[in-house]
C-alpha cells in the first residue's frame, strides 16, 4: 500500500539500510534485551522500543533505569558481540536486488546513508551482491544525517531536492526534511519505528522496498 504520491522526478534514490534495507529488527531489538540483562534491568517491549527510540539512543537506556554513568561505547560493545553471535538471522528484505536493477536502468542515481559501522554494511552487501549497484554509500552516519546527506548531494551533483531519502525512523526523515531532501517513510511490522510515528513526519510511504518503483514509475514521462 502506498501513501502519498512524489511531485517531481529526482534524481537520486538514498535509502537507510537497517530497518530499511536489512530486515533486523528483531536482531536489533535482542541486542537490546540482551543489554537489559547484562544491566539487570527490566527490558521494555518492542512496541515501546518502536516507539520512543531515536537517534539520542542512550536518552532510551537512561529513562529505563540505565545509570547515567552508562556510556554509549559500554552499550555499543554488547551490541557489536551480539550481532555476531546473531547475524546470519538477518536478512535483505525481499526486492532489493530487482528494485536497484530498475533504479539503474532507468538511470537513478543510488545510494546509502546509514549510522551502521562500514565493515558490517560492506559485508552484507557483498554477501548478497549488491554492493555495485550503488553509486554511493556512507556508513557510519552517527547522530544527524544532515552532514551525510548534503554530502551525498555534493557527490551526485544534485540539489537536496532532487534526491529522496528512504527511511524507518523518525530522525532520518525529519532530518532530510530539515535538509531539504524529500522523505519517503518505509513502515511494516518490522520497521524500526511505527508507521504512525513516520506518518507525522511526512505522508509519502512504502511497506515494501520494490513500491517506491511504483512511485517513480508515475514520474515517467
Amino acid at each position: 500500500m502506498e501513501i502519498g504520491s512524489l511531485s517531481v522526478r529526482p534524481k537520486a534514490v538514498v535509502w537507510d539500510f537497517n530497518g530499511t534495507l536489512l530486515d533486523d529488527l528483531q536482531v536489533a531489538y535482542g541486542s537490546v534485551q540482551e543489554k537489559f540483562r547484562t544491566y539487570d534491568i527490566v527490558c521494555p517491549t518492542l512496541e515501546q522500543y518502536r516507539e520512543e527510540i531515536t537517534a539520542n539512543f542512550m536518552e532510551f537506556y537512561y529513562q529505563h533505569g540505565f545509570l547515567r554513568s552508562t556510556t554509549a561505547a559500554e552499550l555499543n560493545a554488547i551490541r557489536k558481540k551480539y550481532y555476531a553471535e546473531n547475524g546470519n538471522k538477518v536478512n535483505l528484505r525481499e526486492g532489493v536486488l530487482g528494485t536497484l536493477n530498475w533504479l539503474n536502468a532507468h538511470r537513478f542515481l543510488a545510494g546509502i546513508v546509514s549510522a551502521e559501522v562500514s565493515t558490517t554494511l560492506h559485508s552484507v552487501l557483498v554477501q548478497n551482491r549488491v554492493q555495485r549497484k550503488f553509486d554511493f554509500i556512507k556508513p557510519e552516519a552517527w547522530g544527524s544525517k544532515k552532514e551525510a546527506l548534503l554530502q551525498t548531494a555534493e557527490i551526485f551533483d544534485v540539489e537536496p531536492s532532487e534526491m529522496i531519502y528512504i527511511d524507518d525512523s523518525v530522525d532520518g526523515l525529519a532530518t532530510a526534511k530539515e535538509t531539504g531532501v524529500v522523505p519517503v517513510a518505509f513502515f511494516n511490522s518490522t520497521s524500526y519505528n511505527s508507521k504512525k510515528r513516520l506518518l507525522e513526519v511526512t505522508d509519502v510511504g512504502i511497506e515494501n522496498v520494490y513500491e517506491i518503483t511504483y512511485l517513480l514509475a508515475q514520474l515517467e514521462g
